[in-house]
């Protein structure tokens, strides 16, 4: 009998209005679905509601599965994600699938719950003694960050992934900028908590990482370019860069992999850093670490991302292509992290 019999590809469900952020799920769903396909494992698209598993029928089957002595396991892949203004309820899908006793892939709740927070994420990564950039929370009642924290400042929803938050030009040189950019932001996103970090000069990398048995592959480091870019146009990954094809700044954004060899000390730091992240904020199955160097030269965590975009063109696939990696094994290798394998065989 096979450990897995079938695979419940759960995701948030998607509108024809809904944002390009949201829908990119979509994507995900039917690189996993072929991947699933040519291990010769069948699968099942749930559409998971407002991050509520147990009222989806063969979740809900699953679970009863899961219970019963003697059978092959049931697996979710869990690609359910929050639409934006959402932020808890893809923690919250986790939760209640670990309170189902229902295995499923990617990071734990907790997890998910810690990295939604970049606030909580930066006093876990700083605890841990590792680098982030300057910042932290801005009141506007009470802005004395501002008088830490050197400018130019990055104003970002603490909450918010995808970029989201991040459209138009979101640093600011002044305080009044800073302080207009968070009330905006602070209206457009109720209740969560603003983020201001000093914008930080240099290159940008992100490390990609995934489970290998009871290892942690960290996958070629990519570093995102900017090219072009005029002097208004600050030389970040905004909104406009990850969704929106016809702007200057997703054409000027290309990905590359680094292999010059003077650049070799850089990139065994930002892996040390990002395998040092993984363990600190306790991710699982696959994961991505974005980094920035300062005005010295050094890397800087920004953000740790749990259970990133796994759709054939984003970040994450285009790292395990250049080590070699298949999407089949990309897949196989978070099932397996999600059930325990140390092995193929144990998995199909």
């Amino acid at each position: 009998m096979r450990a897995v019999d079938r695979v419940l590809v759960a995701h948030n469900p998607v509108g024809s209005g809904d944002d390009p952020s949201t829908a990119d799920v979509l994507a995900q769903v039917a690189l996993v679905e072929d991947a699933l396909a040519l291990l010769g494992i069948p699968c099942e698209r749930v559409a998971v509601a407002h991050g509520r598993p147990w009222e989806a029928p063969p979740i809900a089957a699953a679970q009863a599965q899961a219970r019963a002595p003697g059978t092959a396991r049931p697996l979710v892949f869990n690609l359910v994600e929050a639409p934006p203004g959402t932020p808890h309820l893809h923690t919250g899908n986790a939760a209640a699938l670990e309170l189902m006793g229902v295995p499923f892939t990617g990071s734990p709740s907790a997890a998910l719950w810690l990295t939604t927070d970049k606030l909580v994420t930066r006093a876990v990564l700083a605890a841990a003694g590792l680098p982030v950039a300057p910042g932290g929370r801005l009141d506007p009642r009470n802005p004395e960050i501002l008088a830490r924290v050197p400018p130019p400042w990055i104003v970002k929803p603490a909450w918010e992934d995808a970029s989201v938050g991040l459209e138009g030009n979101p640093v600011c040189a002044t305080k009044d900028a800073a302080l207009a950019r968070a009330a905006l932001l602070a209206s457009r996103f109720p209740g969560q908590a603003i983020l201001l970090e000093r914008f930080l000069p240099g290159r940008e990398l992100n490390v990609s990482l995934l489970a290998d048995g009871a290892d942690i592959q960290a996958l070629p480091v990519a570093e995102i370019t900017f090219v072009d870019f005029p002097p208004d146009l600050p030389p970040l990954v905004g909104y406009e860069a990850k969704w929106q094809e016809s702007s200057f700044a997703y054409a000027h954004t290309p990905r590359r992999f680094p292999h010059e060899r003077e650049d070799d000390p850089l990139l065994a730091r930002a892996r040390e850093f990002a395998l040092a992240a993984w363990r600190a904020c306790g991710l699982a199955g696959y994961g991505r670490v974005d980094l920035r160097l300062d005005e010295d030269g050094c890397p800087r965590i920004l953000e740790v991302n749990a259970n990133p975009c796994l759709a054939a063109d984003a970040g994450f696939l285009a790292a395990a292509e250049r080590a070699g990696l298949t999407a089949r094994e990309v897949v196989e290798r978070i099932a397996r992290a999600a059930l325990g394998c140390s092995g193929s065989r144990e998995f199909v």
